[in-house]
């Protein structure tokens, strides 16, 4: 039997959407023929990587976080990295990014040796990237993107606007790629969610649920705000926090102060994603930017009514259950809206999904043909 062929992915191995696909994309390749390593940026144990090692992957670490000062830290990680590349011999690079600044990765791999880079863009707008030099380097290096990279992804034509010079937008010069979701894992079960109600003591709730990292990009003041109305108007509500995040502990002290302590519970990470969204009523996501949320596919799988902020790519809205507005102060529509949901009959959505080309076995499928054929030319 030949040995599979490894690719160098990036992904922290930390419960996450972009985590998620690739892992779901790892399950479902034949990895006899392919399979990934996985490029990580800070040395320490990730909730997820004891699954990716058991799949016959290795976790590669380039990591700078004993170095205090923030511009050695930097040159550090760069001299890191250039060490993975080159010492193993890295020659397919699978580069999940976000702003052109993440080109500095490509550059390093370029000059290490790597023969092929796919960027493969996940966001959709800067409220994350406030840093000034961050700005102005993604501005830089969207033009020199054409002379480096190789292959050019995108979740959504939003995310391509984000990352990709116009030149490649305008002439449809990237592939769509839909984020994979195992899709029957999250129909609805009107049994699971009885049990999962009860088990959380919310049987007799309206219940809110959100998915996300708690950072600036998927807004949780405002989510904390838009429910504090909701839930002055609408007592029996409770909102579910799911994930981690650098402002965790900001959004707690937020709800301490507004006094929704009661009321709005923060339930870390966790690996019962599909079990949660079956106790949930409505799903909110109001997110500055996003790709193309992969826990708003699995919330429509699983048959909730979804609303998300006006900001977030179309392409996520496959279903008639969802709902876009926008971030405005008058917090009122997501609250009417909400309460609109309210008796909403739900039902699985997987077969709308899956004709959508979100189903993970058809994005698994696509994605080895192309990489095989790659490593095949590479000979």
């Amino acid at each position: 039997m030949n040995q599979a062929k490894h690719i160098l992915v990036t992904a922290p191995l930390g419960f996450g959407g972009i985590t998620s696909m690739m892992i779901n994309i790892q399950k479902n390749i034949d990895r006899d023929k392919l399979n990934f390593d996985y490029l990580v940026l800070h040395d320490r144990h990730e909730d997820l990587e004891d699954v990716v090692i058991k799949m016959g992957s290795q976790k590669l670490i380039a990591s700078a976080d004993e170095v205090n000062n923030k511009w050695r830290r930097v040159f550090v990680r760069w001299y890191r990295l250039y060490r993975v590349f080159k010492d193993n011999e890295i020659k397919v690079l699978h580069l999940n990014g976000g702003p052109a600044s993440d080109m500095t990765m490509v550059f390093i791999a370029k000059l290490a040796g790597v023969k092929h880079v796919t960027f493969h863009s996940h966001n959709a707008g800067n409220a994350v990237y406030r840093n000034k030099i961050t700005v102005v380097m993604s501005k830089a290096f969207k033009m020199l993107m054409p002379a480096f990279v190789d292959e050019f992804w995108a979740c959504s034509s939003l995310a391509a606007q984000f990352s990709f010079p116009k030149s490649i937008v305008k002439n449809q010069k990237y592939k769509f790629i839909p984020n994979g979701v195992a899709l029957e894992k999250f129909s609805y079960n009107a049994s699971v969610r009885e049990e999962m109600r009860k088990k959380l003591g919310v049987e007799d709730k309206f219940v809110i649920g959100h998915a996300g990292r708690f950072n600036i990009q998927k807004n949780h003041e405002y989510l904390i705000e838009m429910f504090s109305a909701l839930h002055s108007k609408c007592p029996d509500t409770v909102l579910l926090l799911f994930g981690d995040g650098e402002l965790y502990k900001k959004i707690q002290d937020k709800v301490k102060k507004m006094n929704l302590e009661d009321s709005v519970r923060f339930m870390g990470t966790t690996d019962e994603m599909p079990k949660m969204y079956q106790a949930i009523d409505v799903f909110v996501m109001p997110s500055f930017c996003e790709g193309l949320p992969v826990a708003g596919v699995e919330a429509q799988a699983s048959g909730l009514p979804v609303i998300l902020a006006d900001t977030i790519t179309k392409e996520v809205g496959v279903t008639n259950c969802v709902k876009y507005l926008p971030l405005s102060d008058d917090k009122a529509k997501w609250v009417r809206e909400i309460l609109n949901f309210r008796g909403f009959k739900r039902y699985s959505r997987c077969e709308e999904l899956k004709r959508a080309g979100f189903d993970e076995k058809d994005v698994a499928r696509n994605f080895q043909n192309y990489y095989l054929k790659v490593l095949e030319n590479l000979k």
